[in-house]
């Protein structure tokens, strides 16, 4: 059991869920079988992991039914009921979160049961509601309130039209309209992003892709037009929309700096009145729009990190409920590293290492130490941490071999790195999940790296020259790591 898909989902449940879905079993309305309840009853007491030998099938069976011999068909189907109804129990879950769906349903709900006052009275309270002029507060994405309102605005019109109360408005077929339109718009810029970032990390092509292609084709020049016509309508979504068409064109015209800072200022401009979610979002898009400028022009690294701490003022950075997820920590700690704030990173471990899941605090926790080690000299520290780590995913692995090559050049282990410098390139060889980007990158810190050696036990004024100039033309942050290792044979010299 403890394999089956019925288990998998149980251990996603926390403490509160799980007396929910007590609640909701007990149901009648939802639930017209004891024996599932019976089941659960038996297997909750093995929360939160649900690692026991007491959940084999045929000893949870003994429990349920100690006077009949096993049946692996019923079995096999109350574990299925059980699993349906953990699902159902997902759905409705999600959608009582979904403030936007839910006010679509009931419209709808409404207008088909006619219910004309009520309908009135709710579509009144629904229009108030969302004609404010911020949505710094609300947890949706801006694309699926646009959505939402477009098809209320329609109902709205069918109710009308259907009980003869009115012939339909300009102003009601204006936002019916309009929204269809803003959530296309950034439904499109959105979903482009994705093909794009999708297609980077898999090596596709997109000149095939159907959005690639008719995003491509329509002229900046008719969306600028569109958004002066926005403009006349709403304020609210004129600035709304231009965010993101700003966001939009940077990855249309990858490497513009200027493209870029138009972006970012258009977006911390109007930070306020974006969704948190669709904040977050931003951030993060802002800093894929980083990787492709010119680090001799802009200090990425630390244009980087400025994000990580926008996010973590504005608590941007936090789930619904205050909590962090492992990604976004060790997202925060890499970008500390790479542009230097050794404190910054012993700051935000100690302060919110217990905000992210128990599962993935012990890994996180040696990480930041293996950062904060690095900072403090303490080489071999370190590099056992890495060595003795069992890295989560890819992209984290790429990050460690990159320290770990860091650290050995530190402790003078030439040898040790020449074979980490081979087992690199087969590494990133076979590895096709990640993108031509972060492989280009790596092999580009590993042939510094391997030319620092080269320097250090045989000093060549030509190759130091050629390799200073690279560095120094490659970041503006003079303090980085190889900006640091080539200014010591400078000093040495």
């Amino acid at each position: 059991m403890t394999k089956s898909s019925l288990i998998e989902i149980l251990r996603s449940f926390d403490k509160e869920e799980l007396t929910k879905f007590e609640d909701f079993l007990n149901s009648p309305y939802h639930n017209k079988n004891r024996n599932t309840l019976r089941l659960f009853t038996v297997v909750k007491k093995y929360f939160p992991n649900f690692k026991s030998e007491e959940l084999n099938k045929e000893i949870v069976w003994k429990k349920l039914f100690p006077d009949k011999d096993y049946n692996y068909g019923v079995m096999k189907n109350l574990i299925h009921e059980l699993s349906k109804l953990c699902m159902k129990f997902i759905v409705l879950e999600e959608f009582e979160e979904n403030i936007l769906e839910k006010d679509t349903i009931l419209m709808n709900g409404l207008n088909n049961r006619n219910i004309a006052k009520l309908f009135k009275v709710k579509i009144n309270e629904i229009e108030r509601r969302n004609s404010k002029e911020s949505f710094n507060n609300e947890y949706f994405f801006v694309n699926d309130f646009y959505s939402a309102m477009s098809k209320i605005s329609w109902i709205k019109i069918y109710h009308g039209k259907a009980n003869n109360i009115n012939a339909v408005s300009t102003k009601d077929l204006a936002e019916g309209s309009a929204m269809f339109v803003y959530s296309f718009l950034i439904y499109l810029f959105k979903y482009y992003n994705n093909v794009l970032s999708d297609s980077l990390s898999n090596n596709i092509p997109v000149d095939k892709n159907i959005l690639a292609v008719f995003l491509k084709e329509i002229s900046p020049e008719i969306i600028d037009k569109l958004l002066i016509v926005v403009k006349d309508h709403s304020k609210r979504d004129f600035k709304i929309l231009n965010v993101f068409w700003n966001w939009c064109k940077t990855q249309l015209n990858p490497g513009n700096a200027s493209i870029y800072q138009e972006f970012k200022k258009s977006f911390f401009e109007n930070i306020n009145m974006l969704s948190r979610w669709d904040t977050k979002d931003l951030f993060i898009l802002m800093g894929n729009s980083l990787s492709n400028l010119d680090p001799a022009e802009t200090d990425i690294e630390k244009e980087l990190f400025d994000i990580s701490k926008t996010m973590l003022e504005s608590k941007i950075i936090f789930n619904r409920d205050g909590t962090l997820t492992a990604a976004d920590f060790n997202l925060y700690i890499w970008r500390a590293f790479n542009a230097n704030d050794y404190e910054a990173i012993k700051k935000f471990t100690v302060t919110y290492l217990n905000k992210i899941p128990v599962d993935k605090k012990e890994y996180s926790c040696k990480i930041s130490d293996a950062f904060i080690f690095f900072g403090e000299g303490k080489f071999n520290e370190a590099l056992e941490i890495i060595s003795a780590s069992e890295h989560p995913n890819f992209i984290t692995k790429v990050r460690m071999k990159q320290l770990k090559a860091k650290c050995l050049y530190e402790l003078s282990e030439q040898d040790i790195f020449e074979n980490e410098f081979k087992a690199m390139y087969h590494f990133l060889k076979n590895n096709k999940s990640l993108s031509n980007r972060v492989k280009a990158d790596t092999k580009i810190i590993f042939d510094r790296i391997n030319r620092l050696f080269r320097l250090k036990e045989n000093f060549d004024r030509y190759e130091f020259e050629k390799l200073n100039k690279e560095i120094s033309g490659s970041s503006l942050n003079k303090a980085s790591w190889f900006n640091v290792k080539i200014r010591e044979f400078a000093v040495s010299s």
